[in-house]
């Protein structure tokens, strides 16, 4: 079997992948009501702002602090806090991080910042 992924993969997902989004759902619909529709308006805020292949390990991850926090009796936005947009862009930036393109952007700049020191010290910002 090659390492290439099949234009019907590519089109509908993968079986595993399908497999994970039921399961994802299936534990996401038995959330509590508060933290059902806080956790749906990620998804949907998400989606808009290009999410990627990784959106079933991201939504994952927030569901399981979504269960410890209904498991605890905490309301959701004692998990999240009032600014859930902001809660969002944490999780999906620090998914970034650690994807290839977040190694290769804290690369360039770390180039950048050797290369100015070694001109002198200079910054680049004048």
């Amino acid at each position: 079997m090659s390492g290439k992924i099949s234009l019907h993969d590519r089109l509908v997902g993968t079986r595993e992948g399908k497999r994970q989004w039921r399961d994802y759902t299936r534990r996401r619909d038995l959330l509590p009501p508060d933290y059902k529709v806080v956790m749906t308006q990620i998804e949907r805020f998400m989606y808009r702002v290009a999410m990627d292949g990784q959106v079933t390990a991201v939504f994952t991850g927030i569901l399981e602090l979504f269960e410890e926090g209904a498991a605890a009796g905490r309301p959701v936005l004692a998990v999240t806090g009032d600014d859930v947009a902001d809660f969002a862009l944490s999780v999906m930036q620090a998914i970034q991080a650690e994807s290839w393109t977040g190694q290769q952007a804290r690369h360039l700049n770390e180039q950048v910042h050797r290369q100015l020191a070694v001109l002198g010290g200079d910054d680049g910002r004048g």
